[in-house]
């Protein structure tokens, strides 16, 4: 996997009022989910990065490493943020419809900065049960991934390719079909590129 360059950095951390969203590098639209433009390198971190996962419903203790050989959704929250309860469910609901067609190609991941001091694993694993979460969820308390996608607010949902490639963002709670959508146009694009190029091996044998 080669390594790539930090194209967005991270600003200073502010808290919108009302505990309903935690914002860096000042106020975004929460209106955008266009595709997002190519951040994937790193900051000097490991590549690709190892997250620290906790044992919880759904999530096993060790690590989750992005990215992988499939496709990974990525939701990054906090657990006082109003928005980010909201997108528990949407989020859910999006793998629930995708994970009987992708199976192990599919990683769903959520990640906080909050670490273990400001909020136990105790706490976190109730909270994650209230929410019904029940796929991985981790620590980005270096806040390595949140740097290298230049992650600037919460909740965000991220689709990172095989190669690290982030291919879609989603500031604020976005639908389940959303999601959805932006998870199957990356698995139709492994489609069309192993295609084309068996149909080049075979044009060279033939």
């Amino acid at each position: 996997m080669r390594r790539r360059e930090l194209l967005a950095g991270v600003g200073s951390i502010g808290v919108l009022a009302g505990g309903t969203g935690v914002v860096l590098a000042g106020l975004p639209s929460f209106g955008t989910d266009e595709p997002a433009a190519d951040s994937d390198g790193d900051d000097g971190s490991e590549w690709p990065i190892e997250v620290e996962t906790i044992d919880a419903r759904g999530s096993d203790g060790g690590t989750v490493t992005v990215p992988n050989d499939g496709v990974t959704v990525v939701e990054f929250f906090v657990t006082g943020c109003g928005m980010c309860q909201a997108q528990m469910p949407r989020l859910a609901e999006a793998r629930s419809r995708l994970v009987d067609d992708y199976g192990d190609d599919l990683t769903v991941l959520s990640v906080t900065y909050q670490s273990a001091d400001s909020m136990p694993d105790d706490e976190l694993r109730s909270w994650w049960r209230t929410h019904d979460g029940n796929w991985a969820v981790g620590r980005d308390t270096t806040s390595s991934l949140t740097a290298n996608y230049g992650i600037a607010g919460y909740p965000v949902t991220i689709v990172v390719d095989e190669t690290g490639k982030k291919r879609w963002e989603k500031l604020g709670v976005g639908s389940s079909d959303d999601i959805v959508g932006a998870v199957e146009d990356v698995f139709e694009s492994f489609e069309e590129r192993d295609d084309a190029e068996a149909e080049t091996n075979e044009s060279a044998t033939a």
